[in-house]
């Protein structure tokens, strides 16, 4: 199991709640864990095996550790990028965006080979969304049947921490973001929403959280050279510093252009905190009692929707999906190891080719 992402972004957070998961109920089998021993240290779970991994995943666009990946009968990767290595595999695509919003046309271009070589290199893929299912077998031109998407499960253990710390500390006029900082977010625009609207005006901050190396630097000037106060760029926190934003802010906003999930605002919705969302990625499916829906190119309709979540009251805690992301997992290595078809290009009639 492909654990070098713990840590890091989504397919971190997703590797965690995987992990927790099988704590609660360990599969089947011998694991071995591959990634750094400190993340994986308190996750590892009965019947698992720590093979040590120092590289960061994404060096040479997952290429740097082909050689290293440990022997077993099976890998399940935890992200799209991933080594080119040849074997049984079950791989996590989360979406396509890249190819869409992912820089220069040649840069695109390169993702989309990339990611190609990445699902026909699979036996089965998963995926975090509908709305992802129908991108990915669009643009990687998939077998329909081989896609399968997981609901993902919502972190009790962090819903009981926040709550926990609402009740001690002293909510601020925060409007929260926490995420990627990529184009697709749609953060200058969000940026600029927020100067022009009252939240703003009556002292209200913006804050926006986890931008990987570069990024936030890059957001944090033209933030500056915009003249926008109170607004602060921060780059990836740790988890004690994320309970506590989610529990003394005001509110959280997701404007992505496009999304293959939005997990920050299922976990926030969770812990009760009042939520704006585009309507894109499984965001869409959120309640409108815990979420506020905005149109992610409308300037003016991110300022109506951040004045309007900003004055929502702190909801009671709640589940709001029922994931199924143990099951999905297990039942896609089972059909590997079953000798199930591999994932390859589909031919016009939909079947596999």
């Amino acid at each position: 199991m492909d654990c070098r992402w713990l840590r890091m972004g989504g397919a971190g957070r997703i590797t965690e709640l995987l992990l927790r998961e099988f704590i609660a109920d360990p599969p089947p089998g011998t694991w071995k864990l591959w990634g750094r021993p400190d993340r994986i240290q308190g996750l590892a779970f009965t019947g698992s095996l720590v093979a040590a991994a120092t590289n960061d995943p994404r060096r040479l666009w997952g290429q740097r550790d082909i050689a290293s990946v440990p022997a077993g009968d099976i890998v399940l990767y935890l992200h799209q990028i991933r080594p080119f290595r040849r074997g049984r595999s079950v791989t996590f695509i989360f979406d396509t965006i890249p190819l869409r919003h992912g820089g220069r046309p040649t840069l695109r271009r390169l993702k989309s080979f990339f990611f190609k070589i990445s699902a026909r290199l699979s036996d089965r893929v998963i995926t975090i969304s509908e709305l992802s299912r129908v991108s990915i077998i669009r643009d990687l031109s998939l077998a329909p049947a081989e896609v399968h998407v997981v609901k993902l499960p919502v972190d009790e253990q962090r819903v009981s921490r926040v709550v926990a710390m609402r009740r001690a500390l002293q909510m601020e006029d925060v409007l929260l973001y926490i995420g990627r900082f990529d184009r697709h977010k749609n953060l200058r625009r969000l940026v600029s929403a927020f100067a022009g609207s009252s939240f703003a005006a009556a002292g209200g901050r913006l804050e926006l959280v986890g931008g990987w190396h570069g990024e936030a630097e890059e957001l944090a000037g033209w933030v500056a050279a915009q003249g926008v106060d109170r607004v602060r760029v921060r780059p990836v926190c740790t988890e004690g510093e994320l309970d506590r934003l989610l529990a003394t802010s005001r509110a959280l906003v997701c404007p992505s252009l496009e999304e293959g999930y939005g997990l920050p605002a299922f976990e926030a919705a969770a812990t009760g905190l009042p939520v704006a969302v585009s309507r894109t990625g499984a965001m869409a499916e959120l309640p409108d009692d815990v979420a506020t829906k905005l149109d992610p190119y409308s300037m003016g309709d991110i300022c109506r929707a951040i004045d309007e979540v900003t004055t929502r009251r702190i909801g009671p805690p709640g589940i709001m999906v029922d994931g199924n992301l143990r099951g999905v997992v297990l039942a896609s290595l089972a059909a590997c190891f079953a000798g199930g078809p591999t994932v390859r290009a589909s031919s016009s009639s939909g079947h596999a080719a």
